[in-house]
């Protein structure tokens, strides 16, 4: 049994409208084309005006058509040497693979901590990806305190968990008690992807 949870209710509603209304979604987005202008009018529409299907075709639009897919602070992504991310061709493709994946899956809108205390067993797995240490990138960011609310909270757990984060000695230190692996990746919204940035799995079972 899978739960996918997260506090952004864009996010949350674009999940739901994949499982259980992906065919209208994929008509109403089907004939959006990238354009400068219409990315301005879908960031300046409120989303709580809309039905939730527009909605997630807001949400996607803007995802697809800014630069590294940020969430606040969305700029126009446009191609010069090679076409934008957004294909209205493969769009279906995309939306029904999402809508297979979610089928079964049960979607929540909870802080992280009550997550915890619904679903902990001892069967339980639980990956978290909270936001960067001290990065403002998302609606609901973290600060240091809340990181040691959450290594406080995961010391009590009766299941396992996989928790990803920056590395970063702050990082280390508030999580010590725990396993680390690193890994190092390339950020694609970077301009220059051959930088490799190392990141932690920090887990309390050895993988």
């Amino acid at each position: 049994m899978e739960v996918l949870n997260d506090l952004d209710f864009d996010i949350v509603n674009f999940f739901r409208v994949c499982q259980w209304h992906y065919q209208e979604l994929i008509r109403y987005l089907r004939f959006s084309l990238v354009s400068r202008k219409l990315h301005e009018l879908r960031q300046a529409t409120n989303p709580a005006a809309l039905t939730d299907i527009q909605r997630a075709g807001q949400f996607f639009y803007l995802q697809k058509n800014s630069f590294g897919g940020l969430i606040v602070r969305q700029k126009f992504h446009y191609g010069v040497i090679q076409p934008s991310n957004y294909n209205p061709e493969r769009i279906p493709e995309v939306i029904e693979a999402a809508h297979r994946r979610l089928a079964r899956v049960q979607v929540e809108s909870l802080p992280y901590q009550q997550v915890l205390e619904e679903y902990d067993r001892p069967t339980t797995v639980f990956y978290l990806d909270p936001p960067y240490w001290e990065r403002k990138l998302y609606k609901f960011n973290f600060t240091e305190s809340d990181f040691y609310e959450m290594e406080k909270l995961l010391t009590g757990l009766k299941g396992k968990f996989i928790l990803s984060l920056d590395d970063r000695p702050e990082v280390r230190a508030v999580f010590a008690k725990f396993r680390m692996q690193t890994v190092e990746l390339a950020y694609t919204a970077k301009r220059d992807t051959s930088t490799r940035h190392k990141e932690l799995f920090i887990t309390n079972f050895d993988p």
